[in-house]
């Protein structure tokens, strides 16, 4: 049951939510947990790159790796839910830890690149989706007034991961080792994940005898939506890291494609504190439409922008504060269309929706920039975000059909009976 707090404004709003019980020990360990699937790809890219001299063998070695993630994260959330996560987590990471170490031991030991394949694959697989796990923490904790904050206070965990996690691992690689690097971020997310299965108290309830165990987990309804749209959201990431890679290094200053991720990881924990910080009239569905629209029509500068760095730099931080809105709102429609039961599952299929929009993205603008430039790959951005939002528009507008062609008009994407009606931060419409 959610326990009752006084709702509090603007950013006092995230001081609110820490102080509900239990929240700032598992907000800790998420953090920490998040490590892997922040950090694996580009371990990955570093050890096999120093193995091979060759990127684009370590590329090929990556995409089965986020395949694997993207694939497996709502599985293991399902399980999270029936069994409850303290069980999940530990034999997850337990699973997390062979796999990896058997891939590390491939290729220190120089095994034949097809095992190196089917090993990133499985420690993919291994890799539970610890953020989706923190966020249904929230569902049960946080009272629907609160629950934009809660939410977008992960998004914000998520940036600072993000931000901290790659400069961090890669000075680890420089310094000693890639394969020291690459165990340092799995030895967090270890210890992140014990930390967080230790805490049971704050973990929803498992549901044993919920819905009937399927052979196969399909998204409810009412997410497929805005997991579709989020596959589009990841293209968006995808197409900004080869973007602008491809933009600094043909401008002969490599070394500014750091600090531009930089610049949009914070632009969008900055936006998320702001976006956590309002009181939203608009629903979450509308705000990941609106704001898809809105980011996507920034977008449209960067193209005419990259002449200049500092004015590449002023929309790139312009874009992350349009994009957060949108990233939040995602998980506030997720949260809202749990099926009872289903809660950590249905939070896990837009992380993994997008997981699996990256690598598509990337190999759009890689295109595009081998053909024309960077203008070009930089103008696949504003092409995914408005992909993003037409896709939640015709979504939601599908549902709304199906809802009146239903029998007692029920649409499809609302909450289920049993759990704690949505406020209007968190309502479906």
């Amino acid at each position: 049951m959610s326990v009752a707090a006084a709702p509090a404004a603007g950013v006092r709003a995230y001081g609110a939510v820490l102080r509900l019980p239990g929240a700032r020990s598992f907000v800790a360990a998420g953090i920490l947990a998040r490590f892997p699937r922040a950090t694996l790809s580009l371990g990955i890219i570093l050890l096999v790159s120093a193995a091979t001299g060759s990127f684009a063998s370590a590329g090929l070695v990556v995409a089965p790796l986020v395949g694997g993630m993207a694939i497996a994260a709502p599985l293991w959330s399902s399980r999270m839910d029936r069994f409850g996560q303290a069980r999940v987590i530990l034999v997850s990471l337990g699973c997390l830890v062979l796999a990896a170490s058997a891939f590390l031991a491939l290729v220190l030991t120089g095994a034949p690149l097809w095992t190196w394949l089917i090993a990133a694959f499985v420690t993919g697989a291994a890799t539970p989706d610890l953020t989706s796990a923190v966020r249904a923490r929230w569902t049960v904790l946080a009272p629907p007034s609160q629950r934009t904050a809660a939410l977008a206070l992960e998004t914000i965990a998520d940036q600072m991961v993000f931000i901290a996690g790659p400069p961090a691992i890669t000075a680890v690689a420089a310094a000693l080792d890639p394969a020291v690097a690459m165990l340092g971020s799995l030895g967090l997310g270890v210890i992140g994940g014990v930390w967080l299965a230790a805490q049971r108290g704050t973990q929803p309830p498992p549901t044993p005898r919920g819905p009937r165990r399927r052979a196969m987990v399909l998204p409810p309804a009412g997410v497929i939506p805005i997991a579709l749209a989020c596959v589009a959201l990841g293209g968006v990431f995808g197409a900004f890291d080869v973007g602008l890679v491809g933009w600094a290094e043909l401008g002969e200053r490599p070394w500014l494609a750091g600090p531009a991720f930089s610049a949009l990881a914070v632009a969008i924990a900055v936006g998320s504190v702001i976006t956590g910080a309002r009181a939203w009239k608009l629903s979450p569905a509308a705000r990941y439409i609106g704001f898809a629209a809105l980011a996507a029509a920034v977008a449209v500068a960067l193209p005419f922008a990259q002449g200049s760095a500092p004015a590449l730099f002023a929309v790139i931080l312009l874009l992350g504060l349009a994009v957060s809105p949108v990233m939040v709102s995602g998980i506030l429609v997720a949260s809202a269309r749990a099926p009872e039961g289903r809660v950590t599952e249905t939070l896990a299929y837009p992380t993994a929706a997008m997981s699996l929009g990256v690598p598509v993205g990337g190999v759009i603008a890689g295109a595009a920039l081998d053909a024309t430039g960077p203008a070009t790959a930089l103008a696949t951005i504003a092409v995914a975000l408005a992909l993003a939002a037409v896709v939640a528009a015709v979504g939601e507008a599908l549902l709304r059909a199906a809802g009146r062609a239903a029998p007692g008009g029920a649409a499809p994407g609302r909450a289920a009976p049993g759990r704690a009606a949505p406020g209007r931060e968190t309502a479906s419409r």
